[in-house]
């Protein structure tokens, strides 16, 4: 069995979401790649995150380093599984039989200012705080414990141009790990490491 196959399995998530309202079945909002380096984006025109192509600007996406070429799948939330959640939902999920990353693209987000920086910020961690808890809820319906069956980790990508600064970032995850005891990272690229659990 694939290893997509046995994360999806392991995690019951075809279950779990057959008994939410969803805006399409799971089955078609996910996709899976093993290549050693992916892009993962926000389509401007789709509004659905998928992996990307060669010739598509890094600058507005995450960028995997996957050296031990795993297969990861890409689970598009906002606008795929889900639309329309009140208090809104993370972008996407990259996952395997191990650890589990939601995404959350704020490349589009506007503002020059520390404050807007801050909102673009904040709204991005609620939407995370969000997604978690409903997924949570959802493996809870299944007996999964969603949170200690997987290395459950969040991401941040923002403009490279906002102007967020690094203490803002610091003090933002410091609070969003105290209260969901989850880790927020917002670099735009990421190393997919098979985790210890």
């Amino acid at each position: 069995m694939a290893v997509d196959q046995v994360a999806i399995d392991r995690l019951r998530l075809d279950e779990a979401f057959t008994k939410k309202i969803l805006h399409r079945a799971f089955d078609e909002c996910w996709t899976v790649k093993c290549d050693e380096l992916l892009l993962v984006v926000d389509d401007d025109e789709s509004k659905v995150s998928r992996f990307g192509t060669d010739n598509e600007d890094v600058e507005k996406g995450l960028l995997v380093f996957n050296e031990q070429r795993r297969e990861i799948v890409l689970l598009s939330i906002d606008n795929q599984l889900l639309r329309g959640v009140q208090g809104g939902v993370a972008d996407c999920a990259l996952f395997d039989d191990k650890q589990f990353r939601f995404v959350e693209f704020k490349t589009n987000a506007e503002g020059r200012s520390q404050k807007a920086a801050r909102n673009a910020i904040e709204k991005a961690g609620q939407q995370l705080k969000n997604t978690i808890r409903i997924f949570a809820e959802g493996e809870k319906t299944v007996n999964v414990d969603f949170e200690n069956a997987v290395t459950l980790s969040c991401h941040v990508v923002l403009s490279r141009n906002f102007p967020a600064t690094q203490s803002a970032i610091q003090d933002y995850q410091m609070a969003f790990a105290t209260e969901t005891g989850v880790y927020l990272n917002f670099d735009s690229e990421t190393l997919w490491e098979k985790p210890e659990k």
